[in-house]
């Protein structure tokens, strides 16, 4: 049975409100009626089974009202929680990115620019394209059954993106570098998530299609972030990332 995505705000104690696409999709798309039950998800974590009460159909876009009869149980969220801070790269690749990544597990996506990044956003762009990512997450999470919406932050410099991991709670942070050759992604997360660390936070650098630059790395280097080398071949900057953050979830016991 699918879930729908309903904001805490339209939830009051037992009774829920359903507006939107959400309730367009569930009269219009599934034919449900007045009597049958749904399973809904807040975004935050919570998950409810909901009876439909009344359908209101005047105006634009039908109207549901639900009464929680349930909350459900099961666990959908990694103990290790993944910030990608994510070189924004060319075209729509970034929101292939956000949509594998919520699907996955990443807690949270950070856009950033650095030096190579191609694509200068301004701010209209950035505040149109941050409402647009996360609306990705929000349907990349309702599909792949996640009862939590990664948060997709606002688009930082690179700068910026240090002074976020090194105020912020991230225990380890990790730059992919295919100019590192002594520190291995596989052996520097064994080293930490794979040591039974729960509710451990990783956060993740992944740069443009042209890499970090040395500078830049160093920078990162300053502020505790290890560079990593992943292995032989080079990846896509669409790819990288993906790659990081599923081989963490497995060494943290999530995935297999």
């Amino acid at each position: 049975m699918p879930h729908f995505f309903v904001s805490s705000k339209d939830i009051k104690g037992n009774g829920v409100l359903i507006r939107g696409g959400e309730a367009k999709h569930i009269v219009t798309v599934l034919r449900k009626k007045k009597g049958d039950e749904i399973d809904i998800f807040d975004g935050c974590g919570n998950e409810f089974r909901v009876r439909i009460l009344e359908i209101d159909r005047l105006g634009g876009f039908p109207r549901i009202k639900a009464n929680i009869i349930a909350q459900k149980g099961g666990e959908t969220e990694p103990k290790l929680k993944i910030t990608l801070f994510q070189s924004i790269p060319k075209g729509n690749k970034l929101d292939f990115i956000i949509q594998k990544a919520t699907e996955i597990g990443v807690s949270e996506i950070v856009p950033i620019t650095t030096e190579r990044t191609i694509v200068r956003l301004d701010y209209k762009k950035k505040k149109n394209k941050t409402i647009r990512w996360q609306k990705i997450a929000q349907e990349a999470a309702k599909q792949s059954r996640r009862n939590f919406i990664p948060q997709v932050g606002s688009v930082l410099d690179f700068p910026q993106a240090l002074k976020e991991f090194s105020e912020g709670k991230p225990q380890m942070g990790i730059i992919a570098w295919e100019m590192e050759d002594k520190n291995y992604l596989r052996e520097v997360l064994r080293s930490s998530v794979g040591c039974g660390i729960s509710h451990f936070h990783l956060a993740i650098f992944i740069g443009p299609e042209g890499g970090f630059t040395p500078e830049e790395v160093e920078k990162a280097r300053r502020v505790g972030v290890v560079p990593v080398s992943l292995g032989p071949r080079i990846l896509r900057t669409e790819t990288a990332g993906l790659v990081v953050a599923m081989v963490a979830l497995y060494e943290s016991s999530d995935l297999g």
